[in-house]
């Protein structure tokens, strides 16, 4: 009993650790900012139900990821902050990992507990999103443990088991609306047909499980339609659901076939034995391992045939791919399976890895020695919005970890490309997960947050709260930035119609924030003048912005 113990908290530990990696970088995207400024307003006013966030908005997302990130700026005392905002996500990351590898292991056997677990520990995508402080991995944990919840029900599973189903899918209608319970309950409805289970299926729908379901869910969107009425039916449920579901003018149309880049980029290298590991999964006749099939297919289906489209919503599928792709290897390692064609491209892929790692030690040793021109790359990096000399500086301070990363991870692919040659399955899989956590590491700890840095208005917002007193007024003219400026100044910011060709003569005395660009254009008009202005922010999404003040 004590193995699988250690495996789990091990497998846990590791996914924590490699999401937390970029944990304290900037807030610069406006959806995170969105989320940590619905947070902070729940903080100021004590608005538990439904705050408006910057004074006036209503939130666009259900209440659970900011009660969740509100409970850990509480218990820290930090206030709203970069890690508060991430830290529920983080750790919901690791739940997730823990349900995978119980499932796995309840289903398949320890191997397979542990390598489903591995997987997705070691999922580049998954990773990524559980560093961000946004809704998208509550979620994915909502909607995991309904789906075990549901199969373990299938699989003879007594009466607990569906009051479990009921409160994760209310959660999941808390994390993001509708959309949460809908995919459960159309992977289930598929999933009963494909698997002879209809009848089944649907008598786990009991009276006890849906009134369970309507307190947790019902009761907080009877409490929101009483707070905000028709705002919150029009932004929630109109807006949010229903145009992301039906199309609208505000979304820009992308091909069906969208996702089909983001599912295997964000799932290398584990995706290079998906198709085989599909099609095993689905011979097999196992409910439980095609259910996981049917949940990846519906997932990805469903959200190709919607509008809106993000990289993020294929978050919810990577647990069940990681539990169809552990399976394949697991399987693989106890019958010995000889390698077959595909995997001379899956070891000359690892050979690219390693060599590309390789690279990066002797890069990294090349400029701790002064043998490239670094000049000439911050030149060429500013002509593409690329603030090389920062990324110069995070190699200044960090060669030695760097170098060590890549040599560390060169040999981890190469022991998997030559694991791989020897149909050595299992230390394929330790080889591989060891590549992709030094490569993790070189990236998210060290290359993310400088990224963030460089594209961040958090100094300027910083330096305006610094500049200006409480009683002083602050307003917005440069609507591209409203967002993440608001969330790092501190204070609810109004924001006024966007600065025209010439400023307007009605706007009060004050202080204003706009793009650069624009006052420059303006050519310093009487009665205004400039206060501070920021660095240039290296993105080609948000505007360098200027505080200006209009004298009386």
């Amino acid at each position: 009993m004590r193995r699988p113990v250690l495996a789990a908290a091990a497998l846990v530990a590791l996914a924590v650790v490699l999401a937390a990696l970029p944990i304290g970088s900037d807030v610069y995207e406006g959806g995170e900012a969105r989320e940590g400024l619905v947070v902070r307003e729940m903080l100021r006013t004590g608005d538990w139900i439904l705050p408006l966030w910057n004074g006036s908005i209503v939130p666009s997302k259900p209440p659970l990821f900011h009660w969740l990130a509100a409970g850990a700026a509480g218990l820290t005392g930090a206030g709203v902050t970069e890690h508060t905002l991430r830290a529920p996500s983080i750790v919901l990351a690791g739940l997730v990992v823990l349900l995978v590898f119980l499932a796995g292991r309840a289903w398949g056997g320890e191997q397979v507990g542990f390598l489903a677990a591995l997987v997705l520990a070691t999922t580049p995508q998954f990773l990524n999103e559980a560093g961000d402080g946004r809704v998208d991995m509550t979620l994915t944990t909502a909607i995991t443990g309904a789906q075990l919840a549901f199969v373990h029900a299938l699989r003879g599973g007594g009466g607990p088991t569906r009051i479990v189903l009921a409160l994760c899918l209310a959660l999941a209608m808390l994390a993001k609306g509708p959309v949460g319970p809908g995919l459960v309950g159309l992977t289930a409805l598929v999933s009963a047909l494909a698997n002879r289970r209809l009848g089944p299926a649907l008598r786990l729908v009991r009276p006890l499980p849906v009134f369970v379901f309507l307190a947790v869910a019902g009761g907080w969107y009877g409490l929101a339609y009483h707070h905000r009425g028709m705002d919150f039916v029009a932004k929630q449920i109109v807006s949010e659901n229903g145009e992301a579901l039906l199309g609208s003018s505000r979304f820009p149309y992308r091909s069906p076939f969208f996702y089909l880049a983001p599912l295997v980029l964000g799932g290398l290298p584990w995706t290079l034995v998906l198709p085989w590991a599909l099609a095993r999964g689905w011979r097999s006749g196992d409910l439980a391992r095609r259910h996981a099939v049917v949940w990846a297919a519906v997932v990805l289906v469903f959200f190709s045939l919607a509008p809106l489209k993000r990289a993020a919503y294929l978050l919810p599928l990577r647990p069940a791919l990681a539990l169809v792709v552990g399976w394949w290897l697991a399987e693989a390692a106890e019958e010995e399976r000889p390698a077959g064609g595909w995997v001379a491209v899956a070891r000359a892929l690892a050979v690219v890895a390693a060599t590309g790692l390789l690279a990066l030690a002797a890069t990294v040793g090349a400029f701790r020695w002064g043998l490239v021109p670094s000049a000439r790359l911050i030149e060429q990096g500013a002509r593409h919005e690329i603030d090389a000399a920062m990324y110069l500086r995070v190699v200044a301070a960090a060669w030695a970890a760097i170098g060590a990363l890549g040599l560390t991870g060169a040999l981890a692919a190469a022991l998997a490309g030559r694991a791989l040659g020897r149909a050595r399955w299992h230390e394929a899989a330790l080889a591989t997960a060891a590549a992709v956590a030094c490569t993790t590491i070189v990236v998210y700890g060290l290359f993310v947050p400088a990224r963030a840095a460089q594209k961040s208005v958090k100094p300027f917002a910083h330096a305006v709260r610094d500049r200006l007193g409480p009683d002083d007024r602050l307003a917005l003219l440069a609507s591209d930035e409203e967002i993440p400026f608001i969330l790092h100044v501190g204070r609810n910011v109004p924001v006024l119609a966007p600065a025209g060709a010439r400023p307007r003569d009605d706007v009060p005395a004050g202080y204003y924030v706009l793009d650069q660009a624009r006052w420059r254009a303006w050519g310093a008009p009487a009665g205004w003048e400039e206060v501070l202005a920021s660095p240039h922010l290296f993105s080609t999404h948000r505007h360098d912005l200027v505080l200006v003040r209009r004298r009386r």
